[in-house]
This record gives structure tokens, sequence and C-alpha cells, in this order.
């Protein structure tokens, strides 16, 4: 199909019972937000016709897009209303004849699994509706505990780093595959169960390492403080162990470490023991090392992690940074991101100078008015939230861009003014308008 699939907006399986009406199983992207004015007339159009003796495909028009929506009729009787459908832009120039093939293939396959098989089977083969340059595969691996799922959740969906600390999450129990967006990549990542990663890294019981590390773009190693101070030498072997799965498989993942729960070391310490733990570790492999914590004051570092990591797959990023980077030039001691709509950073620039000392500090300080400005950007139409101090001045500027999920841009600096700052703030979004248009 060629690049003729970047149009496909999205993709969706809903059952239908005639008491409580529909349940939306699975959907691409996570935030496709199905109306019900859409779910009904689909549930309608199939149910109007009255042949029940074969699969039927139908095709609706909604606003302005295209709708296919697949329903295996002879199964109803049994099983109920269950029907996969697939969103198109209707601007774009559409081979229908090719996409309907392969959509009623895909559609056919996904209802033959079992309900517990279905998922695995979306996710996967989701990859053959979108542009292959935009999809990609994230594992995150390691010890049960070590707060990976957690991670997941404050980057990915949004949730408040503070509920999560007070509230720990269930384990994961097997592989736990999800999609998102992240501007315009779309992300699958298997998050796989702590407490079963032994038996992952060391044999191909049921599939499960194939469907793990087969055509994954980047490996997650994470592993906590407390873990490398009992049992240094289990997160040697677990590295080890997937360094050799993607060797002798000839898998093209990249392995990167996230050394978390940094907090947990001592202030004064903290930096001498990284340097040591750090050491041990590049000496025996040649891997890149990120250190992490979801605790307030050293969250940026965690989402600096992922947009480090993945603005290398993302043409828009690129973009992005092109504009942020060309706006600080040869400023002093200044810094610029931007934010999606859960709050991450997906892309910064920062002078050469820029006091790095207060980057944790001023996030920690934004991360508590984010709130607040959001109620105020939405209720009472404020663009700049400033924040000044003898040291330096932060403007936050709602940007409220909805086509790549841009919320909010930020500049920071301890040389410019605050004046000086909107100016360039206008500069900024005078390019990026061109870039959402």
């Amino acid at each position: 199909m060629g690049d003729k699939i970047q149009m496909v907006k999205g993709l969706a399986f809903f059952s239908w019972d005639t008491k409580i009406g529909s349940t939306l199983e699975l959907e691409y992207p996570l935030d496709l937000k199905l109306t019900d004015d859409l779910i009904n007339k689909i549930y309608m159009t199939h149910s109007y016709e009255e042949e029940f003796k074969k699969d039927e495909l139908i095709e609706i028009a909604y606003k302005d897009q295209i709708i296919l929506s697949y329903c295996d009729k002879a199964k109803v009787a049994d099983v109920g209303y269950e029907i996969v459908l697939i969103i198109l832009d209707q601007k774009e120039n559409i081979d229908l004849y090719s996409l309907k093939s392969e959509f009623i293939e895909f559609a056919r396959e996904l209802l033959k699994k079992s309900t517990d098989d279905r998922k695995k089977y979306f996710i996967e083969k989701i990859g053959k509706f979108l542009d292959e340059s935009s999809s990609k595969k994230l594992l995150v691996v390691g010890r049960a505990g070590t707060g990976k799922t957690t991670i997941k959740k404050i980057v990915f969906e949004g949730n408040d780093p503070k509920d999560l600390l007070s509230n720990p999450l269930e384990p994961t129990r097997g592989i736990l595959p999800s999609v998102y967006s992240w501007l315009d990549l779309k992300l699958g990542l298997f998050d796989s169960s702590g407490q079963e990663l032994s038996n992952l890294l060391e044999s191909k019981v049921d599939n499960d390492q194939i469907l793990a590390f087969e055509n994954t773009d980047i490996i997650i190693y994470l592993f906590d403080y407390p873990t490398w101070a009992s049992n240094s030498q289990l997160i040697i072997d677990d590295i080890q162990k997937i360094l050799t799965i993607i060797k002798e498989n000839s898998y093209g993942a990249k392995l990167v470490i996230f050394f978390h729960k940094i907090d947990l070391i001592e202030i004064e310490s903290r930096r001498k023991t990284l340097t040591e733990i750090t050491s041990i570790i590049k000496k025996k492999f040649d891997v890149s090392i990120y250190y992490t914590s979801v605790y307030p004051n050293l969250i940026y570092g965690l989402y600096n992690a992922f947009y480090e990591l993945l603005s290398n797959f993302s043409k828009e990023n690129t973009y992005l940074k092109d504009i942020l980077d060309g706006m600080i030039g040869d400023l002093s001691k200044t810094m610029f991101f931007i934010t999606n709509l859960h709050d991450s950073i997906i892309v910064q620039s920062m002078s050469k100078d820029f006091n790095t000392v207060i980057i944790n500090h001023s996030h920690r300080l934004i991360t508590q008015l984010n709130k607040t400005f959001e109620n105020m950007a939405m209720n009472d139409k404020i663009e700049h939230l400033i924040l000044s101090s003898s040291n330096f001045n932060i403007i936050m500027n709602s940007l409220n861009y909805q086509k790549f999920r841009l919320k909010n841009l930020i500049c920071l600096s301890e040389t410019l003014s605050a004046n000086k700052l909107i100016w360039i703030i206008g500069q900024i979004r005078l390019k990026l308008k061109m870039f959402t248009i």
C-alpha cells in the first residue's frame, strides 16, 4: 500500500449488547474517542440489513472521514455484534480497493482470536495500516517493583506522579502492549512482568520472548538503586542476557539502561554513587544510561530520557528542535522546551552555558502551577504565566495545538527580561503556526 496508508486516522473494535449498548474493546490511538453518534450510526447500519448468513463490510461517510466497518453477521446469533472499523481521512487520495482487502483480512483474523489474544494481535498487526517510518516499538523490562508501569502511566498517560507514589500499581502480568501517539510517531509500548523476567530472558516458552523482542526498536532495561545495592550481579547478568538475545536473533533493537529511583540515594553521595555504578556498567557494556526518578524534584530527567530516545525517530520532533535551536542561537543561560497534553517534554533546546542545576527546580515550579495555568488559559483566555525571581525568569505560554497535541511552550532564562522572553515566544509561535497548519 506504500505511502497511501498515512491517511489512516484510527482503528477500533467494539461489541454491542442490546441491553447495555456498545463496549469499546480496542482502539488506536488510545485517545481516538469515538463518539456515541458514530458508534450508533455504524451499529444501526449493520443491523438494518437482515441478511445474517455472511460477513459484511460497510462504508460510511462521516464528517470529513470515511469509515470502513466490518461485522461477521453469521456469528451475531452466538456472540452478538462484534464490529471492527477503520477511520480514513476523506481528503486523501485513497486506494479503497487495496485497503478494503487488507482490512477485511485483518478484521477476520482478529475476530477468530480468543478474547485474551485479540489485543496482542491488534497491536502486532496495526503497523500494516500505518506509515512504517512513523511506527516504533518499545519494550520495557526489569525486575519486579522497579517502576516500569508507573513510568508508562506518568510519561504516556499523564497520571499524576504524586498519586502513583501514594497508591502503587498492581504488578503487571505477562506482556502488556499499549499504543500511544508522540507527535508523528505511533508507539507500541510493551510492558513486561518483572516477576516473569527470568523466564522471558532464558526461554522462548509460549513465544513470549519472540513477541517481546521481535521488531523492537528500543529495549529499556530498568533497574533501581535498592536492587543494585542488594544484588548488582543480577543486574549485570540481565543486561548480558538481553544483549545475547539481540545478537543471537539478529534483532535490530537498541538497548538502553534506566537507572531508576535515584531519589533513594543520599543527596550528599548521589553524584559519587552514580559515577561509580555507571563506571562498572560501562566497563562491561556499550550502552547508554539515563538516571531517572518520578519524584517532582528529579522527574525532569525521566521526561528528558524519553525525549532523547524518541526524538531520533520523529521527523516532526526534528523540525520542532530546529525551530527552538534557531531561536536559542547565541543566547546565554537560556532554555526552551515544549510539552504535550500529558505534560511530557517532547523537545527542548538550551544554550551551552545554561545552568542545569536550576532545571529540576524550575520544572518542579512549573509542575505545581500547571493545573492552575491550564484553568486560567481555558477560562480566562490567558496566554502567558510569568514567574520572576532575582536569579531567572520563566514564561509559560499556552499553545493548545491539537494537531500534534502540543500544550505549553516554556522559556527559562537567567539573562533575559520577561519582556524579551515574551517577544521570543511570539517569534516561536509564528514558526509553530506554520508547522501545525
